[in-house]
């Protein structure tokens, strides 16, 4: 049920990439503005949750989902610096391809039973893993293994694997509902510590939003909280173990992201600025393989 819940979550998040993308070379253009607005929308959203019927659990289980949802902010914001300083098909991959990496180091060190994967579930990983990385590869070159290419792509890949592990713990202590408001509250308290700056706040209120972008920003906040919404019930029902695997089912969200580029790409590319080009496009198709692979390993 996991592997399902977790694929439907990837193709909402390849399709927030492509709205993340087109803001920030777009309309809002600074990194540290567009991660305070998506902070205040998910502050948004756990409010959306309280009818449902939310209850506080141990002090401990609060505190570990606030700073779930700091150092998931703090990824979100070395995420769209990476966005900004290269190609979305080449930044994003990048960071899936690392994340699932640090992950299986994190959940192996600090929680024994998540040693558990069976030789498919090892073979899934690495066909995922090395899936991630050369769809997000032109060319090797000195260039690509500089730390200016990396340096962004790593520090962010790192936090969000740290917040797949605090989440984890959080959910093996308390309810999905609970879990996912305290992620989310944790989310708009890091945009509110981030908005108490006067440089941030001058930034902010420096930044104008037509009422058609807005609406646009609305609806893409919208999907992104559907898309995480699958991604943490994927988290909960998976096994300590399996988490990683959903890390590295990444691969599954550039596989609908390359899609979606080479669409788009071809119909207005002014809108994303990717260059779709043969050369380009064929070493991904094999990407898409090892992907597939890894994905009917896992299946069956």
């Amino acid at each position: 049920m996991w592997l399902v819940v977790a694929i439907l979550a990837y193709f909402l998040l390849a399709v927030v990439s492509l709205f993340d993308r087109y803001f920030l070379v777009g309309p809002i253009s600074s990194p540290k503005v567009y991660t305070f607005y998506i902070g205040i929308s998910c502050l948004l959203f756990c409010l959306f949750l309280i009818p449902f019927g939310i209850s506080f659990p141990a002090a401990g289980m609060i505190f570990l989902g606030l700073i779930a949802g700091l150092t998931r902010m703090l990824g979100t914001l070395f995420l769209t610096i990476s966005i900004t300083k290269s190609e979305i098909s080449r930044a994003v991959p990048a960071i899936g391809a690392l994340q699932p990496i640090f992950s299986f180091f994190l959940f192996f060190l600090f929680l024994p039973q998540s040693r558990a994967l069976t030789i498919f579930q090892i073979v899934a990983f690495i066909l995922l893993v090395f899936g991630s990385a050369l769809i997000s590869i032109k060319k090797f070159d000195r260039e690509f293994f500089s730390s200016k290419v990396l340096k962004y792509p790593i520090i962010a890949s790192f936090l969000y694997s740290l917040t797949f592990f605090l989440i984890k713990n959080l959910f093996l202590g308390t309810t999905f509902l609970n879990g996912m408001f305290l992620i989310l509250f944790g989310n708009g308290l890091a945009s509110l510590v981030f908005f108490s700056f006067p440089k941030n706040r001058e930034v902010i209120f420096n930044q104008k939003l037509s009422k058609k972008i807005s609406g646009f920003f609305i609806l893409g906040q919208t999907l992104g909280g559907l898309a995480l919404l699958f991604q943490y019930r994927a988290v909960f029902l998976a096994k300590p173990e399996q988490v990683p695997l959903i890390n590295a089912l990444e691969g599954t969200r550039y596989v609908f992201l390359l899609f979606f580029v080479f669409l788009l790409s071809n119909w207005k590319p002014q809108l994303l600025k990717e260059e779709v080009s043969k050369e380009v496009f064929l070493p991904k198709v094999l990407a898409l393989l090892l992907i597939v692979g890894g994905m009917a390993l896992l299946v069956f």
